[in-house]
């Protein structure tokens, strides 16, 4: 079966009712779209370097830390919360 999906970034200068309407007119011609989602503070990203200068040894895990003490929801197809990056290293 055949699967397109838009990932829609939050962006403060979108209005939520226009939002809302672009995502009813994509899923209207079968593309699945997620409501916005903050954008991710990656390493080597320009927030990401905004926020902490060049990326190091633990660039990933500081970035993830923040991003789950900053936003409290995330995608509406997720059912919990995301698990810290070093919980995660411990349980593997």
């Amino acid at each position: 079966m055949p699967f397109v999906q838009a990932n829609l970034i939050e962006s403060t200068a979108d209005e939520e009712e226009e939002v809302e309407q672009w995502r009813n007119t994509l899923r209207q011609h079968g593309v699945w779209a997620n409501k916005p989602v903050p954008l991710f503070p990656y390493p080597g990203s320009p927030d990401y370097t905004k926020i902490w200068g060049p990326p190091d040894d633990l660039a990933w895990e500081r970035a993830h830390e923040y991003y789950l003490h900053i936003f409290d929801k995330f995608s509406d197809v997720q059912e919990q919360r995301p698990v810290p990056l070093a919980e995660l290293e411990r349980i593997a």
